[in-house]
């Protein structure tokens, strides 16, 4: 059966984007009535305007789909409730919330002002708490939800002249795990690693930004698929981790080229150093291409499961029955 969001209420911020406004477009056209949040500044995060959601809206509505437009900033927490008051008033439940909204002020990790950091880590991490937890509220006594977080490449693998952003986006990947643990069944958390064309954040001419040799070095390897940069390909696993055919929380996905892959966080085997006296530095270096072995490994999902990793070794050793 085809996945539908008929009855479902989505909220998308960072909606007047190329993937915001392409996540709405395939919401709806699947049934789901759409809030489309955008605060509508620069790629920066600065200014305001109406005419992002509203162009959005405009779109969904003329394929026959319920939709609002907000205009309220996720960086503070009287925003994020707005979004979600907006949803309710209109819309009556919060099913769905897409947590896209972002800015860039891309420098050098040594030239970043404090307000270059704050600003992004206002975004991109305070933001995904002001917008998911009223709807969290909201999905606890509905007894069902679906929370997508958009990471980024830049936060799980990093990319230079980024350090405030890629660390914005790494913090979204603690902020997914401790959802899905505390989050009863029927609310599933999961992150979207997002590759696409067309977006504001990349709007800044080519010439003007700081990273140009890494835009020139991607864009030679992006030629070659460059056909599935399109928001689409993008929009295709957004709304399948929006559905409710995803039934799996506390996943990683990426799509890059129309190459959709799963990402999590290993923990190699490692050296164990049983007993009361710790091993010294000496000790780490002699043993460090065994603590670097990747052949076998482990994928906890919280801090009790590293935990049994131990027990698992001291087992082995017939240290503990």
């Amino acid at each position: 059966m085809a996945i539908d969001f008929n009855g479902q209420v989505a909220v998308v911020t960072g909606a007047g984007g190329a993937l915001g406004s392409a996540f709405c477009r395939e919401l709806a056209r699947r049934g789901a009535a759409v809030v489309a949040n955008d605060l509508g500044g620069d790629p920066t995060g600065q200014g305001g305007s109406t005419g992002y959601a509203d162009a959005v809206v405009k779109e969904l509505r003329n394929l026959g789909a319920r939709a609002i437009a907000n205009y309220d900033t996720v960086a503070t927490e009287t925003g994020g409730q707005a979004v979600v008051d907006a949803a309710m008033a209109a819309f009556g439940r919060v099913d769905i919330v897409i947590s896209n909204a972002g800015n860039q002020r891309n420098g050098a990790f040594g030239a970043l002002t404090g307000e270059d950091i704050e600003s992004v880590l206002a975004v991109h991490v305070k933001g995904a708490f002001n917008i998911c937890q009223p709807a969290y509220r909201a999905m606890m006594e509905q007894g069902y939800g679906r929370i997508v977080l958009v990471s980024s490449q830049s936060g799980v693998f990093g990319n230079p002249y980024r350090a405030n952003y890629g660390a914005a986006k790494t913090a979204l990947i603690g902020l997914m795990n401790v959802i899905a643990q505390e989050a009863p069944a029927g609310i599933v958390v999961n992150t979207l690693f997002p590759n696409a064309q067309g977006g504001r954040l990349g709007g800044t001419p080519v010439e003007q930004r700081p990273d140009i040799a890494f835009l020139k070095a991607a864009g030679a390897r992006t030629r070659h698929f460059i056909e599935g940069m399109k928001p689409e390909f993008v929009a295709a696993l957004a709304c399948y981790m929006a559905s409710r055919d995803c039934t799996s929380s506390q996943h990683m996905y990426s799509v890059l080229g129309g190459k959709y892959s799963r990402l999590f966080v290993g923990l190699t085997r490692g050296w164990y150093s049983p007993g009361r006296d710790a091993p010294s530095c000496d000790d780490i270096a002699a043993h460090i291409s065994e603590i670097d072995d990747r052949s076998e490994y482990d994928l906890p999902l919280s801090g009790l499961d590293e935990m049994d990793t131990v027990l698992s070794v001291r087992r082995a050793l017939g240290l503990d029955a």
